[in-house]
């Protein structure tokens, strides 16, 4: 399974088995409790809350008393935040780099936390390979200041980008076999993408474009409110493939431009991509990366794999699954770690 490439780690090493994990996004505030047993994960708890205004000032989050365990693992969006496979060279002792080398590979400056993990190691003269990223101080302690004293006490800070990385390698890792695949997870103002082979992320990166783009370029073509725009865009028996195009063809151009560069350098060849995020909900989306890529385009389900009662993920919520995929990941991340 993918590792988290945590930007904070904050809880003496221990062995977890009750983590919450918390996705602090643009539109909403997912929130996840999970038990981890013998042999399975179980879902104990499911919320969605308000969105956090990193604008303001930041103030003590109040979990509902169900959803809240000692420990947390917080995600969040992060505009400023940075993602990124970096290559170096390394000794063979080392399995890292120091941060100040690392804030140099990505480009940030000293207001910025960063970490690594390594995922290839060169061989010979070769670089290796580093799953590398990277968030503002401003951010961090902004989200640390929301939880001054426990439960839950942060265990973790990552960048949402990654964080469903993982979850996606709970789901679907064990049915993939040998073969490349690409993840796309696209929420309300940003995205991120990642190439895997071999399970193993490959290339990652991330996109200044979500449903919001989606939703005003349409508004402003048919010279309508944006929540109209929002039904027709949810609306498969509506054509609207002419208003989309022009805001999508960038986007997915880089990612084909990713997709045609890993399969070049790696050797293989990458004919699916799962989609996540609340921008996968909606089938105009999904029709139109499938055709830009020519590659088979599919939704995931991050509770695929984890137990899960009725009376936890009810039907309002399962419809609403793949918006958790980052939440979930950031405590399955929690629980690889300890």
């Amino acid at each position: 399974m993918i590792k988290k490439v945590a930007t904070s780690r904050f809880a003496k090493q221990r062995q977890f088995s009750d983590l919450v994990g918390i996705d602090f996004s643009t539109t909403a505030t997912k929130v996840v409790r999970l038990k981890k047993g013998k042999s399975d994960v179980v879902l104990a708890g499911l919320d969605l809350l308000p969105a956090v205004d990193f604008g303001a000032s930041s103030s003590r989050m109040e979990l509902p008393r169900n959803m809240s365990s000692y420990y947390g693992c917080l995600a969040y969006t992060g505009h400023a935040a940075v993602v990124r496979m970096v290559n170096a060279s390394l000794q063979p002792d080392e399995n890292g780099l120091p941060e100040p080398r690392l804030r140099e590979l990505l480009n940030v400056t000293d207001d910025f936390r960063v970490a690594a993990r390594l995922v290839k190691r060169g061989k010979g003269r070769q670089d290796s390979s580093l799953l590398a990223a990277a968030i503002p101080q401003d951010d961090a302690r902004f989200l640390l200041n929301m939880f001054p004293s426990g439960p839950p006490a942060p265990a973790s800070l990552e960048v949402s980008g990654l964080a469903f990385v993982s979850a996606f390698m709970h789901a679907c890792g064990q049915t993939l076999g040998g073969e490349a695949v690409g993840l796309v997870e696209a929420g309300e103002s940003v995205s991120h993408y990642a190439f895997l082979n071999q399970g193993e992320v490959v290339l990652v990166g991330k996109l200044p474009f979500g449903a919001r783009s989606l939703r005003q370029k349409l508004a402003k073509d048919l010279g309508v409110d944006e929540e109209l725009a929002q039904s027709i865009l949810s609306d498969r028996s509506i054509n609207i493939s002419s208003s989309l195009s022009g805001v999508l063809q960038p986007i997915l151009k880089q990612l084909s431009i990713s997709k045609d560069f890993i399969e070049r350098h790696q050797g293989i060849r990458v004919a699916k991509v799962f989609v996540s995020g609340g921008l996968s909900l909606l089938p105009s989306w999904v029709g139109e990366v499938g055709q830009m890529m020519h590659c088979d385009v599919m939704q995931w389900n991050p509770f695929e794999n984890i137990v899960c009662d009725a009376d936890v993920l009810t039907d309002d919520m399962k419809a609403q699954a793949t918006r958790f995929a980052a939440a979930v990941g950031a405590a399955l991340g929690g629980f690889e770690e300890a």
